[in-house]
């Protein structure tokens, strides 16, 4: 007699917030261009049949909540640099419309 017992594996994000500093709750966005950045406390687990097992990442990040963009960052002179927001010039990094584009 044979007996079939799948089994589910897979991953699973636990994201805290880092800290309560207002500061930090709109930070500039890289990819998408947004105030949508706010630093996270991040846990990621290998789980079996949704019990986590073993720690894959364990840090601190940066996550878009729009784009889902993420960044480590190891100790909060990182962040504090982020918090100044960005380089002159760098808000606006849109291309120009084409010669042709009358508005």
């Amino acid at each position: 007699m044979f007996l079939f017992i799948p089994i589910i594996c897979g991953t699973h994000n636990w994201d805290r917030p880092y800290d309560s500093n207002p500061k930090h709750g709109s930070l500039y966005c890289p990819h998408c261009h947004n105030n949508s950045v706010s630093p996270i406390k991040r846990r990621e687990f290998f789980t079996v049949w949704f019990v986590p097992l073993v720690p894959i990442h364990w840090g601190k990040q940066l996550r878009c909540n729009i784009c889902n963009w993420r960044q480590d960052f190891s100790n909060d002179s990182q962040l504090n640099q982020m918090v100044q927001g960005p380089p002159p010039g760098a808000a606006n990094n849109y291309a120009n419309p084409p010669p042709y584009f009358k508005t």
